[in-house]
């Protein structure tokens, strides 16, 4: 990282708190490495640095759909619980918009990275938040979420020797809003 640019968490912050969002850290669970609740995020210190700047990024994209369209947003979460009751594919439908939820988080969270100066965290956080959204979809599918320290080590494995092609986020611009208070969202990572 060029010196002079600064810490990308730091930098993370700084842009989170100037768009009216507080950016809290807090020792939580190990599986807990965030929550949000739309005019907060609480970062877990316990993870590791670089995964604390990917959470508190995506976690600033999914407020800002959250405050900027909070029916939809609400929508999507709320049609993925109840088809987990319902048909096949009611379900799947469902997983699919969750699914691009989670996918404009991450576009408005690579506009952010390069937007406070720190394009060279592109690039793994793409890879860190496409197997997370893999993992969560098997989550969803199964209710169990698969063990995320075997599960990225051979998702970034997988990478390497090209048996998984990672498609990058497209930027999507963040304007100025006011975050709106929404039920907490716990951002979860199984460790056993």
């Amino acid at each position: 990282m060029d010196p002079a640019r600064g810490n990308l968490f730091d930098d993370l912050e700084r842009f989170v708190s100037s768009h009216g969002v507080e950016v809290r850290l807090r020792e939580m669970d190990l599986e807990t490495p965030g929550e949000f609740d739309g005019p907060s995020i609480t970062i877990n210190p316990v993870h590791d640095r670089q995964a604390c700047c990917y959470y508190l990024a995506h976690s600033f994209g999914s407020i800002y759909q959250w405050s900027t369209d909070f029916e939809h947003a609400r929508k999507v979460f709320e049609a993925l619980r109840d088809a987990k009751k319902g048909s096949r594919s009611d379900f799947e439908t469902a997983l699919e918009a969750w699914r691009g939820f989670e996918q404009t988080s991450s576009r408005h969270a690579v506009w952010v990275l390069s937007e406070i100066g720190h394009a060279e965290a592109i690039e793994p956080y793409t890879v860190f938040f496409r197997a997370d959204i893999e993992a969560m979809t098997i989550f969803h599918r199964t209710g169990k979420e698969p063990r995320w320290p075997d599960f990225f080590a051979r998702w970034k494995e997988r990478v390497r020797k090209g048996e998984v092609q990672v498609e990058p986020f497209r930027p999507k611009p963040v304007a100025r809003f006011r975050p709106v208070r929404i039920e907490k969202q716990e951002v979860l990572q199984e460790r056993d």
